[in-house]
């Protein structure tokens, strides 16, 4: 795989925001682990990322801080046309004006995490993500990407 070109990166992102939850995976000496989570496409410095609400002492956030790996993956239902990838989720230092642009942001794209982020104690979790595919028709080779 090659580093992502501009195109590419922008192709990706709307694939992306044909989704507002995503599987993701976390893994930690008590084994992997897979939930649901709302989440929001970006672009941030070239490189995608994924914007999420992390439920508060959830095992999820517990895989995170002890590993910062996860992976991805968003699905119609459908074996011929899905995204799945891998990055590194960290757990930014905001003041509570960065929290809400995060949760404002969260909420335009994935309207159903409001109820979410308005009633649950949760944190904004950011993961850059470093290598992506995207397999839109079978037969047609998948969309390949990765971020130094």
């Amino acid at each position: 795989m090659s580093v992502a070109e501009r195109a590419d990166i922008e192709h990706a992102l709307w694939a992306l925001r044909a989704y507002d939850t995503t599987a993701l995976a976390t893994v930690s000496d008590s084994g992997p682990h897979v939930a649901g989570v709302f989440f929001a496409p970006e672009i941030e410095e070239g490189r995608i990322q994924l914007l999420l609400a992390v439920l508060d002492r959830s095992r999820k956030a517990a895989d995170m801080a002890a590993d910062s790996r996860v992976a991805f993956m968003c699905s119609p239902g459908n074996p011929s046309r899905w995204i799945q990838g891998w990055g590194t989720a960290t757990r930014p230092d905001l003041d509570d004006a960065g929290r809400l642009e995060m949760f404002r942001r969260l909420i335009a794209h994935a309207p159903g995490a409001r109820q979410f982020v308005d009633t649950l104690p949760v944190h904004p979790v950011v993961v850059a993500v470093r290598e992506l595919k995207v397999v839109e028709v079978l037969g047609k080779p998948p969309l390949l990407l990765t971020f130094d």
